[in-house]
């Protein structure tokens, strides 16, 4: 009972494995530490069998060992059924869906039931009849269920893979001595397929996606996929590889004939093919292909069969390519896990290593598989000549391919164990499903298997975080060098190469390597033009060398009008990825940093002034980009001068009349500096003051003590820096408005004494000035009432650009019941990534630029769950660089319901700005934690969002939030609700 009651507990939770510790560093983390978690289970070891029972026993043993044979089988009935899956699910451990659809799929849902419900009436039978006969059978049958269960253990951890290969059409693909027939291409790609099968585990074969582009069916092809998908080839089952012949009997490797007798098993489909009659290129099929899985991946996730957890793994395995085979249990898929997914165990370190300033490497966002070689001698013999571990693939200007090598350091990294390459590789290349899926560029035009790799490896190097080379791992493929042609693999046309150039050189200040890049592919296609003339054998003129000269130069131009032509009508065709720039690093960015080579050739035909820029914004490269939705938002606002701009108008109207004095005189400037330089002490009345302050036990006490934090060691060692001159930039400089009335002005001296003065400077926005308290009076158009907030802030807004503008960086608004922890803000404001985001999302600001990106920092909420309609919830308060305080009051006041009457001005103050392209930006930590809480600490901790999120406003207002402990980031800036016993509860708490 205890044992179901467990697993009825964990229903829906992906089962998840840690990554192998035989590769100690896979892409630049270590996986060694998960050694002593992973443990080889082995149905057939002592622990997983008893001693044979004896037959001479009495009636009453026999019952106890029917009911321990019961016992033992019933949890077997939870193991069966897949996460969120109803009964009639609850056997379908198969990923397979015929071209009909989901119907198809249903039925072999039905027929699989069947027999697992046959399975479990045979095993109840053999227990109920003659058990002591039959008991060796059941351990048998115990350990292959027991066994095949295991193996199904996919989910976020340990995903599934979904393999593209396209078959290109003969024309294009057959070598150019045109020994090679069509058969020869189709046995290639066939070899590929059953490649993955050998290789890899069938329950973790999402989807095999063959795309013959610009072929018809072929009977006898269709045939071969079937019998592979059959399993009457070679493949794989756990650690056990075996075949089936025709009447559906298999045949395992290393395995006696008694297993043979109570493995019988039959497969679901696995093979998806599809036939494009009419070529559409390499990049177009695989688009195509990915489709096809992203919607079986979706009808999975409605049947209950995947868990929307598991990103699938995407292998691309071009059709002359064949994943290499290695003795073991160990496979391939397991290293590509290891260096994509992170595991439970990794992701603490990862946190723990933050924590802690540990450097640590990403993960890499694709795997470019080490492509050994295959040769065939005359008596038939195949022999693999494998590649030399650092060896990569880069390009020169004409966007030809050439073999290269990771440098010392890259190789130094990890002991060789993993680098980076420039250019995928090209015969296999693996990436999570969700990268694919958000990379900005697919040009269906690239029709070759060269191009489309070209742009991939584009993608994933400037908007997502590049290609390793796992080098001593099992992600091996090999090729088979002469089924392919040269165009396929390696050459690229003048429009193809023109398309590549003006998608990722067209944007920044790549505009030099455009022109250079488009001039090389010119030249090569000018000296081939060349070469071929006099191969021909035609008649030069008699001065020789200058005609030739003068020729090669007139082609050479020609040639690059002609592809700069191709290049602008690229740009106007609906499949052209335009926008790179917005979206992308720059490929200067790219030179720098993944492909230096390039740069000195560049370097020769461009300017010194050009070059001091390169120079000097490759030392301002981040370390990681921004997350899409983040680079997204960044994307779409447009940068602001940073140059004051006087619109007070003679401070004659609202809501620039500025502020009054404590008689009541306009012209009133509040000294917003002056709680910071006389800081009042945080003082414990008394020891009874300090116990209650302290008392443990409440929600509030464990969220500020188990999760919530200030770290005061990172602040404090950066005012270190500050202090001697060491650090980079400044400390930026934040002011911090809170709003009042004067009924609640006894609500500010525990803001003043707590984190007030933390601010570089403090402001009390009220009706009443009182230069003791940091009060001011700012009046402004309508009634002072709750009803009319939107005018308050509006006058308050305007009073501090008019005043402060020029003297802070930042600016944080509050209500007069909010506990900032400024220190963790100011960190955050001091990020790579705020000043990322701050600079347009591709490099680090150095403190000379004179526009700003506008950044809206604070809780998001979706007004009524509507996503398009984001807003900051005011109770937390909102942070605003200068670009955006700009903006609002310079463009957003004037012309945004500049006389409305509402309350809601968080509302109103996103509704301006969205209208200027100003959107809420998620400021998350990476832990998914919300930096700005709405509420006390407690109630985060406490808060169970309903079954359905819309029977509660804040949880369909909430935007992929976790919940409980995890609600709230570690270095959280800001509550709500927080009145002054509960302020200096918090204060004592955190700091004492």
């Amino acid at each position: 009972l205890a044992t179901m009651k467990a697993r009825n507990s964990n229903a829906g939770i992906p089962i998840r494995r840690p990554p192998s510790s035989e590769n100690s560093s896979i892409s630049g983390y270590s996986t060694s530490d998960n050694e002593s978690i992973r443990r080889n289970r082995d149905p057939y070891s002592p622990a997983a069998s008893s001693a044979p029972w004896s037959g001479a026993v009495s009636e009453q043993v026999k019952i106890a060992q029917m009911f321990l044979a019961i016992a033992c089988l019933w949890p077997l009935l939870f193991l069966l059924i897949p996460p969120s899956s109803s009964h009639s699910q609850m056997t379908m451990l198969s990923t397979g869906m015929t071209e009909g659809g989901l119907e198809g799929s249903m039925n072999r849902m039905e027929r699989l039931e069947m027999k697992a419900h046959s399975k479990i009436d045979m095993l109840r039978s053999r227990v109920s009849g003659n058990l002591s006969a039959k008991t060796a059978y059941l351990r048998e049958d115990m350990a292959s269920l027991l066994r095949r269960t295991d193996v199904v253990g996919y989910g976020a951890a340990h995903p599934r893979v979904a393999v593209v290969v396209v078959v290109p059409p003969l024309t294009s693909a057959s070598s150019e001595s045109g020994e090679h027939d069509e058969q020869t291409l189709l046995d290639s790609a066939l070899e590929a397929v059953e490649s993955v099968f050998r290789t890899t585990d069938r329950n973790r074969i999402f989807i095999v996606t063959v795309v013959m582009d610009g072929w018809g069916k072929i009977g006898s092809f269709e045939t071969r996929l079937q019998g592979i998908d059959a399993g009457r080839t070679k493949h794989r089952h756990g650690g056990k590889v075996h075949t089936h012949d025709h009447h559906h009997d298999w045949k395992m490797e290393d395995q006696s004939e008694q297993d043979k007798d109570h493995e019988v098993h039959s497969h679901s489909e696995k093979i998806h093919a599809i036939y494009n009659h009419e070529t559409a290129g390499v990049s177009a099929s695989r688009k195509e292909a990915v489709h096809f899985v992203n919607v079986l991946a979706r009808k999975h996730e409605e049947a209950g069969l995947k868990s929307s957890e598991e990103d699938l793994v995407l292998l691309f395995l071009r059709c002359d390519a064949a994943l290499r085979e290695y003795s073991g249990d160990r496979v391939w898929l397991d290293d590509v896990t290891d260096a994509l997914v992170l595991s439970p165990f990794e992701e603490y370190s990862e946190a723990h290593r933050e924590n802690t300033n540990e450097q640590t490497m990403q993960p890499a966002n694709a795997i470019s598989f080490v492509m050994d070689f295959s040769s065939t001698d005359t008596d038939g013999n195949v022999e693999i000549h494998n590649s030399h571990i650092g060896e990569t693939l880069n390009f020169d200007q004409t966007l030809r391919p050439h073999r290269s090598s990771a440098t010392a350091q890259q190789m130094a990294l990890s002991n060789g164990e993993s680098y980076p390459t420039p250019l995928t590789l090209g015969a296999a290349t693996a990436l999570r499903l969700e990268t694919y899926n958000t990379l900005p560029a697919a040009d269906e035009k690239l029709t070759t298997h060269y191009s489309a790799d070209l742009e991939l490896s584009f993608n994933l190097w400037m908007c997502a975080d590049g290609i390793d080379v796992l080098g001593s791992s099992l992600a091996h493929a090999v090729v088979d060098p002469v089924v392919l042609s040269t165009i396929e693999k390696s050459d690229l046309s003048g429009p193809l190469a023109a398309r590549l150039v003006s998608a990722w050189m067209g944007g920044h200040d790549d505009d030099m390597y455009a022109s250079s890049f488009l001039r090389s592919v010119a030249e090569s296609s000018a000296v081939e033009s060349q070469n071929k003339i006099a191969a021909r054998g035609d008649s030069l003129p008699k001065d020789h060398d200058l005609s030739e000269s003068r020729a090669l130069a007139d082609k050479t131009q020609q040639l690059k009008n002609m592809l700069v032509r191709i290049s602008a009508e690229a740009k106007q065709s609906t499949t052209f990825p335009s926008g790179l720039d917005k979206k992308c690093r720059p490929f200067s960015w790219y030179v720098e940093h993944v492909n230096p080579e390039l740069k000195i050739e560049v370097e020769n035909g461009i300017s010194s002034a050009k070059n001091a820029k390169l120079n000097k914004g490759a030392k301002l490269i981040p370390s990681k980009p921004l997350s899409d939705e983040n680079m997204s938002i960044v994307a779409r606002a447009s940068p602001v001068k940073l140059a004051y701009v006087d619109v007070s108008g003679g401070h004659t109207e609202h809501p620039h009349r500025g502020a009054t004095d404590e008689n009541g005189n306009f012209g009133y400037v509040h000294d917003e500096t002056a709680l910071a330089k006389s800081p009042p002490p945080f003082e414990f009345k008394d020891e009874s003051e300090k116990a209650a302050l302290c008392k443990k036990g409440d929600p509030n006490y464990k969220m500020l003590t188990e999760k919530v934090f200030v770290d005061l060691t990172n602040h404090e060692a950066a005012e270190k820096r500050a202090e001697h001159g060491l650090a980079q930039r400044k400390r930026v400089k934040i002011f911090c408005l809170v709003y009042t009335i004067e009924k609640f002005h006894d609500r500010i001296p525990p803001i003043r004494d707590t984190w007030g003065k933390n601010c570089d400077g403090f402001m009390v926005a009220s009706t009443k000035t009182d230069a003791k308290l940091g009060t001011v009076n700012i009046p402004h158009e309508g009634p002072e009432e709750y009803n009319n907030i939107w005018q308050k802030v509006r006058a308050m807004w305007s009073y501090v650009y008019d005043n402060y503008y020029e003297k802070y960086d930042y600016f944080h608004i509050g209500g007069d019941d909010l506990y900032l922890i400024v220190e963790n803000l100011r960190l955050y404001l001091e990020s790579e990534e705020i000043q990322l985001a701050s600079n347009g999302g591709y490099s680090l600001p150095d403190g000379s630029e004179e526009s700003q990106t506008p950044l809206f920092l604070g809780r998001r909420f979706a007004e009524g769950g509507d996503r398009d309609r984001m807003f900051i919830s005011g109770g937390s308060g909102y942070t605003m660089n200068k670009a955006t305080l700009k903006t609002l009051v310079v463009d957003g006041f004037p012309n945004c319901f500049p006389h409305m009457k509402t309350f809601s001005e968080d509302v109103m103050v996103a509704t301006c700005l969205r209208k200027m392209d100003i959107i809420p930006y998620d400021t998350k930590d990476e832990a998914r934690g919300e930096r700005y809480m709405p509420f006390q600490p407690g109630h985060h901790l406490t808060y169970t969002p309903p079954k359905n999120p819309k029977d509660d406003w804040y949880s369909n207002y909430s935007v992929d939030c976790l919940w409980g402990i995890d609600h709230s980031a570690a270095k959280s800036v800001a509550f709500h609700y927080i009145k002054e016993d509960l302020m200096r509860r918090m204060h004592a708490i955190l700091y004492h």
